[in-house]
């Protein structure tokens, strides 16, 4: 695996747009970008080492999945009126982006 740089996860945290939805932890991108702020070693470390070992924490990978309405159906009572959307958690898609 390629060693995985700061800029590269600094990258993955800080591009996103910090109104994304966070999954089942609740911890948002706003919340990781003041962490990363605060102090950056330990979340670097931390998304350089899984990464570099190809480890992805199973708890990670959780995610809630929410029907959305699409608008303008006829009828609710349809399945297919809904879209289905899954918020994932952040850190993960820290990860998978790196």
């Amino acid at each position: 695996w390629p060693h995985v740089t700061y800029s590269e996860v600094r990258n993955a945290i800080f591009s996103p747009s910090y109104k994304k939805a966070p999954g089942p932890s609740q911890i948002t991108y706003s919340a990781l970008r003041l962490a990363w702020q605060a102090d950056a070693t330990p979340i670097y470390l931390l998304i350089s080492r899984c990464a570099n070992t190809g480890f992805h924490p199973h708890l990670w990978h959780k995610t809630i999945a929410v029907a959305l309405r699409k608008p303008g159906k006829p009828d609710y009572a349809d399945p297919r009126a809904y879209r289905l959307i899954q918020l994932e958690e952040c850190l993960g898609k820290v990860l998978e982006a790196v």
